[in-house]
């Protein structure tokens, strides 16, 4: 997955940071990797998190918080999605993810729109219905009176 957050408000405004591999630090310590120049961000601000699948963030208990589209996330693990709003302080981003291959998903049965239950369709056949004289899940059988003496 490719990922990168593009500056949508703030001092930055029209600047793209493309996100790295594993982790990508915010804050305005020195060893961060995005060290915006505000008041209102913490030393460790939050953490970005991007693996093949997913873009995480993490506030990393900042003082003013982190913003998901409106809302203050705590200091739990937030999954990004494509457009997703992120406000760290006064500067404001947009979310941008991108597949890195297209054939990411190709044999998987889910290309393209298709569905897998037609090509399971196709491999394993119905199971068959049970016999109308077999009991429905969940019915309860009385025992008849032959198997209740024969367990005394």
């Amino acid at each position: 997955m490719n990922a990168k957050l593009s500056m949508v408000g703030g001092p930055a405004s029209g600047q793209t940071i493309q996100i790295p591999r594993g982790k990508l630090l915010i804050g305005r310590a020195e060893d961060c990797d995005v060290r915006p120049e505000s008041e209102f961000v913490s030393g460790y601000h939050c953490v970005l998190l991007l693996d093949d699948y997913t873009l995480r963030i993490r506030d990393l208990g900042s003082k003013n918080g982190t913003i998901v589209n409106g809302r203050r996330i705590g200091t739990g693990v937030t999954i990004l999605l494509h457009d997703d709003m992120v406000s760290i302080g006064e500067m404001n981003m947009l979310v941008d993810l991108t597949e890195s291959t297209a054939t990411a998903l190709e044999g998987t049965g889910l290309f393209e729109g298709e569905t897998l239950e037609a090509e399971i369709s196709k491999i394993v056949p119905p199971r068959p219905a049970p016999p109308a004289s077999a009991p429905a899940s969940g019915d309860v059988i009385a025992p008849t009176s032959d198997e209740t003496a024969s367990r005394t």
